[in-house]
């Protein structure tokens, strides 16, 4: 289930070429959702701002004024280390030692002096409970050529406190939260062994950057929780998630527009919605999706397997190709396969017209396990633009009892299993 997302405004700022840079306040969100403007938290200044600095070096937090007492708001302390390890030259350093420190929204901007900033974030990050302190997200990073962040520590967003304000799952209107960490125009990204726990809203959001690792994960959040999205790209290229363990109450993994070159591969999902392509279509001038494998995953308990979702009446046409999934093992999950191009949340979608997102040259291989439900394999494309080169090979799902049930409407299949050609044909 899908809660109520909108307020086109601020996805406009997100998902469409009309940033400007000169501002230096991107917004990102998911496409199909409200998500925080990436707009600099109040008080944030760039690394302009910062004191003139010497050569690379190592900067522990705690010499910049901050406390592990988890209870003081280190927010600034943490804004000084940061402008200046970006004004030094070489590749800085920050230590973030072992300890508990809670910090309200900061903006890490650059460009920064040197040629590569590494965080090593060993202590716990507390993501203050005071929703009136956030303008847009918590930990955003922004215009910055080579960043990592690694180590054993952990980034609590403290959402269990905030999200009984949202009242997606009751039918109420579904609010935008702060985002846990957010990076935007990032050339040379590794996020590696940390963990993400509660967010208040999306986990992850990587927006218009290139050359990206998210590995060694882990991202943690309970299954009712709402809109708490694992890791969502969007208009991002050569990017690779790995050795993952996403769990959830919202998609795992959504792959937003605008997003090529991607590797998604020893990931396991679950509870949650999913490993979504999508949703598409929604706003006007979207860009293209392509060249997308995930291969050897695992889905537990999850209500969608491997989706790609697309809005009907959708303003502009694009491209949904070469997506390819292979060696996916499925535990008791609703949907294990399902195209979906009459996607419409909460019956709200601004018209019924048959969608023009075109889908093609999508490979499915090696899909294995068990479904929660005899659907183990949906294809429903559009009948203005059908889905085309559709292979579907090597599928070994088994429904809860009885024979499954493979819905094919619209579809221009390519290699195929006998019985999926079977339902095809009578379509």
């Amino acid at each position: 289930m899908m809660y109520l997302k909108s307020v086109a405004l601020l996805f406009l700022l997100v998902c469409t070429v009309n940033f400007q840079e000169a501002n230096s306040k991107p917004a990102a969100k998911k496409e199909d959702s409200p998500a925080a403007s990436a707009e600099a938290p109040a008080g944030a200044e760039g690394a302009a701002g910062a004191k003139k600095g010497g050569a690379a070096g190592t900067f522990n937090i705690e010499d910049f004024g901050v406390v592990a007492d988890g209870k003081t708001d280190n927010a600034p302390g943490f804004l000084k280390a940061w402008k200046a390890a970006c004004d030094a030259t070489g590749s800085p350093t920050i230590v973030i030692a072992k300890g508990d420190y809670l910090l309200g929204p900061v903006l890490f901007e650059g460009p920064c002096k040197g040629d590569h900033i590494t965080i090593q974030l060993d202590g716990t990050l507390l993501g203050s409970t005071n929703l009136a302190s956030y303008k847009s997200n918590w930990l955003q990073f922004q215009h910055i050529d080579g960043l990592t962040i690694t180590g054993t520590g952990t980034v609590d967003g403290q959402g269990a406190k905030t999200w009984p304000e949202n009242k997606c799952k009751s039918g109420g209107a579904c609010k935008v939260f702060p985002m846990s960490m957010v990076f935007a125009f990032i050339k040379g990204l590794t996020v590696r062994g940390i963990t993400s726990l509660n967010s208040k809203y999306f986990h992850f959001n990587v927006f218009s950057s290139e050359n990206v690792e998210l590995s060694k994960l882990t991202i943690t959040a309970p299954e009712d929780s709402p809109n708490t999205d694992g890791i969502h790209i969007g208009d991002d290229t050569n990017v690779t998630i790995a050795d993952t363990t996403i769990g959830t109450g919202d998609d795992c993994i959504s792959v937003g527009p605008g997003t090529s070159k991607v590797l998604i591969t020893g990931v396991k999902c679950g509870p949650g919605h999913g490993i979504s392509i999508g949703s598409l279509g929604r706003y006007a001038n979207e860009k293209d999706v392509s060249d997308i494998t995930v291969k050897g995953c695992t889905l537990t308990k999850t209500t969608n397997g491997l989706r790609i979702k697309t809005y009907q009446s959708n303003p502009t046409p694009l491209e949904v190709s070469k997506i390819h999934y292979e060696d996916i093992t499925m535990d008791h999950v609703t949907y294990p396969i399902i195209i979906d191009q009459q996607y419409c949340p909460n019956g709200k979608c601004g018209g019924t017209a048959e969608s023009t997102v075109k889908v093609v040259d999508i490979t499915y291989q090696g899909i294995k396990g068990t479904s929660a439900d005899a659907n183990t394999v949906v294809l429903r494309c559009s009948a203005k633009n059908p889905c085309e080169q559709i292979d579907v090979s090597g599928i070994n799902v088994k429904p809860p009892g009885g024979p499954a049930n493979i819905t094919c409407v619209n579809t221009k299949l390519g290699t195929a299993d006998a019985s999926i050609k079977s339902a095809c044909s009578e379509n």
